[in-house]
Parts: structure tokens; sequence; C-alpha cells
């Protein structure tokens, strides 16, 4: 058991990697054993439906969020132990960069921030890194004269991993057709020429 301790405690200190933490759980069966105890309470907390394992093993490593969830749970369950552990800022600081540099007209599914945002080259200084992100969204996110001013929540349409062009918005009046007023807001696949539509009411 000292082992799976010890995977467990490097992964929140940033000492192995998510790739080799993610592994080490489903070929680990001293690491499953341990984040499966059931004499463990998680009543009052977002584990109290499931087993640490099984939360651990659902996250997603290929993005920030899931990388970021899966170290607090790892540093909550070596807590509820009695363990210490210096909790590595490397995730966090990637989450909180693309979330520092996101803009407020784009909601991106973190896979795709993953995939086409984030630097592949994690040796960049913190504010190379915000640069360089928003340097990403200005190339993928791109709009006729100024971007969607959004009602609700960011939708902003995405085809075979390219956002698609925004042209503009037309306003909703409120009266016979609408019964709500809003918002409709264009877009164009510059692959297919295509216009699609996302409409929002307040």
């Amino acid at each position: 058991m000292a082992d799976a301790i010890q995977i467990l405690k490097d992964f929140v200190e940033g000492t192995v990697s998510d790739q080799e933490f993610q592994q080490q759980l489903y070929a680990n069966p001293d690491l499953e054993k341990l984040l499966s105890d059931p004499s463990m309470n998680w009543q009052g907390t977002y584990l109290k439906d499931t087993t640490v394992f099984l939360y651990l093993a659902e996250q997603d490593y290929t993005n920030a969020e899931g990388r970021l969830n899966a170290q607090g749970t790892a540093k909550l369950f070596l807590s509820k132990m009695g363990i210490d552990a210096t909790v590595s800022t490397r995730i966090a600081d990637e989450y909180d960069a693309v979330l520092d540099t996101r803009p407020k007209y784009v909601d991106a599914e973190a896979d795709f921030i993953e995939k086409h945002i984030l630097p592949k080259d994690k040796t960049l200084s913190k504010s190379d890194q915000k640069k360089y992100i928003k340097q990403r969204y200005s190339q993928l996110f791109k709009y006729q004269t100024k971007p969607p001013g959004w009602i609700q929540n960011p939708v902003w349409p995405i085809k075979n991993d390219q956002p698609l062009y925004f042209l503009g918005q037309i306003e909703i009046k409120k009266g016979d057709l609408f019964h709500d007023g809003g918002w409709v807001y264009l877009f164009i696949d510059n692959e297919t020429g295509t216009v699609e539509t996302v409409r929002q009411l307040y």
C-alpha cells in the first residue's frame, strides 16, 4: 500500500506525469484497492455516491479541467488519510491561463481548447503562455466587424474542429411573431459557404 500512496503523492506534487498516473490507475491493483476502500466516509462531499477510484478513472486527463479535478481529489484522499502533500501549481496554472485569456464571447469545449488553443511547448513562461493562448483565440474565432454580443451563454458553432466565421447579429423584436425579444447570430462555414444561425431570447 505504501507504493500506492506514493503514486498519489507524486501525482499531487507533480513528480509523475498525468499520463503515468492514469496508467497506474488502470494497471496497479494496490492503487485501485486503496482508492476503493469502503470504510472511508465521503458523506457530504461530491464523492458520496462513488469511490475515489471510480471518480479518478472517469476524469479526462487530456484536458486541464479533468487533470485539476483529479489532482484535487487525490489531495483530498491523502488529507483524509492524514498524509501531507505539497500541491504542484502546474495544473492549476494551465487551467487559470485558459480562464484568464478566454474571450467572453467564446466558451469552447475543454477538448477543443486542449487540442487547438493551449501551447504544446510546456516550457513557456506564464506570460508567454497567455500571449500564445490569446493569439490562438483570435486566429480561430474570427468575425466580420465585432464579436457576438451573447445574451445567454456563448454558443459559437464549431464544425470539424473549425470555428465558423461570425457575420453579425440581428435583433428580434417582441411582437406577433415572437413572444420574447432577443437576437439571431449569423455564422458562415468557410469550407461549404453554409450559413448557420443561433437564436437567443431574453
